[in-house]
């Protein structure tokens, strides 16, 4: 791949998970990395984690909470007051909300709306025309699988990511006779700290196969620096998008329902004689309700 050295990437939610292992992908080639979290403090220790491994990369950050209205403003005037010529976009941060939309909480779902849509369309209406100007820019948007299918009790979450897929590839029509590409990145659940936010840690999906952010990552940026309208990770997101292309929606709910459902301690027998027997004991004993111990996230929502 061509040496990107000086050419400037900014990424938000690069502090853990897919944006850390992303603003590792672009360290490799030589960009300069603008790191964008909310959390300050995490964003300087992730900044410095990068820098011990790349040393001779640039790296800067701006601390900035992208469920404000003004956020998106505030990080573009930084971009212009440091001179920072932005080439590649990467819309990253987003979290989700677990549970029955009519039990689950109102504000944060907004706030979600707010970071996974509002930020992400603002931060593309502010770096676009740039890249245009120059007939040169890349943007990556992450969506997910669940772009492709509803999402019963993440139903907020499934609804911000099935409008980034379709603000995608609207954009990539848009945008067919010039230099400027849109990759829109769909992995399937994956093990970083999402679950935790989302308070999904007990789901079937969060017990189950989750790809790593680092294999994510580097689908993501493959196919973006190729220029490529879309990025489907792993087996299990191709699986599954295909399965959406099939089958009907009700179909594909009632599945991803089952999929988020809590894992319950399965009911010991009552009867003696099995009970007496230790296998019997072992397989009728209550499944674990707590998520998997994970290592630390490295990063980058």
């Amino acid at each position: 791949m061509e040496n990107q050295t000086g050419t400037s990437v900014l990424i938000t939610g690069a502090s853990s998970g897919i944006g850390y292992e992303l603003a590792r992908c672009f360290a490799r080639e030589h960009f300069h990395i603008i790191m964008v979290a909310h959390h300050e403090q995490k964003l300087r220790e992730a900044a410095e984690r990068l820098e011990l491994e790349f040393q001779h990369v640039p790296i800067d950050t701006i601390a900035a909470d992208l469920t404000r209205d003004n956020a998106p403003d505030e990080i573009f005037a930084e971009v212009q007051r440091r001179r920072w010529q932005v080439e590649v976009l990467v819309n990253n941060a987003g979290f989700g909300e677990y549970g029955l939309f009519s039990d689950s909480d109102l504000r944060k779902e907004l706030a979600m709306i707010h970071l996974n849509v509002i930020s992400l369309v603002h931060l593309t209406k502010l770096f676009l025309p740039e890249m245009l100007s120059r007939n040169t820019g890349k943007i990556l948007q992450l969506g997910s699988v669940a772009s492709f299918m509803p999402a019963p009790l993440q139903a907020v979450y499934g609804a911000t990511k099935a409008f980034i897929l379709s603000f995608g590839e609207a954009l990539q029509e848009e945008l067919k006779d010039t230099s400027v590409s849109v990759t829109v990145l769909c992995p399937p659940a994956t093990d970083t700290n999402f679950f935790k936010v989302a308070g999904a840690e007990n789901s079937k999906m969060a017990q189950g196969n989750l790809a790593t952010a680092e294999e994510v990552a580097a689908g993501g940026f493959e196919a973006l620096m190729k220029g490529e309208a879309r990025a489907v990770p792993t087996f299990t997101a191709k699986a599954q998008i295909a399965a959406s292309n099939i089958l009907p929606h009700s179909v594909m709910a009632a599945a991803m329902h089952q999929q988020s459902a809590e894992e319950k301690p399965k009911k010991a027998t009552r009867s003696r004689k099995e009970s007496s027997s230790p296998a019997t004991m072992a397989q009728n004993a209550p499944a674990e309700t707590t998520p998997k111990k994970r290592a630390p996230s490295r990063k980058k929502e």
